[in-house]
């Protein structure tokens, strides 16, 4: 399903996948709380964790869902590349910051292990508004935030720019979720412009 927030298009889909499967073969994840500070000493690689063989299968099932996406809604013509990838860990209490992904053009997250109350995404709009008038009924037209509550399978793929927050995980359970950013590959603009690049 494909929902206009904000005038950007984000789809999700409900993906029937064993996630159990796939946490059980899943590399360290990276914290995804407020007070993150980058470690270090984590391996570089777990940042393309796609690349691996072993998800090679999930890596074909997302980009099945990127082709629905890019080309299905978007009608884009360029190819499209998964860059980075990386698991992400959202412990009791924890929440996410506001951010939007820098150097790429599309961003996902898949939900591999929630509970009810684990932290919903929402995305924020930033846009300045001259006017804030009264709604009868908050709707996807007329809100400042959208949510999408997290279930195990859940996809959801936005354009990188959209900020967005994860709310505070209140359940005694830690979140799962693979998250990665997608780049288009090929011209960028109109090959006759002066501000055109080639990727």
């Amino acid at each position: 399903m494909t929902e206009l927030i904000f005038g950007k298009a984000i789809y999700s889909n409900q993906l029937y996948i064993d996630t159990k499967k796939i946490t059980s073969l899943m590399d360290v994840p990276r914290k995804n709380a407020t007070n993150y500070i980058h470690n270090k000493s984590q391996s570089k690689e777990n940042l393309y964790v796609l690349e691996k063989d072993k998800f090679k299968f999930l890596k074909d099932i997302l980009l099945e869902e990127l082709q629905a996406y890019l080309y299905g809604v978007m009608k884009y013509t360029n190819k499209f590349q998964i860059t980075t990838s990386w698991f992400t860990q959202l412990d009791s209490n924890e929440t996410g910051h506001l951010h939007n992904h820098r150097n790429c053009f599309v961003s996902g997250i898949l939900y591999l292990q929630t509970n009810p109350d684990c932290g919903s995404i929402t995305f924020q709009d930033l846009t300045d508004r001259r006017l804030v008038l009264g709604v009868e009924e908050h709707n996807i037209f007329n809100s400042r935030s959208w949510s999408y509550e997290p279930n195990d399978g859940l996809l959801i793929l936005f354009p990188s720019e959209v900020r967005h927050t994860v709310g505070k995980n209140k359940s005694k359970h830690t979140r799962y979720s693979l998250a990665f950013n997608v780049t288009p590959r090929g011209l960028i603009g109109n090959e006759m412009s002066d501000s055109h690049i080639r990727i």
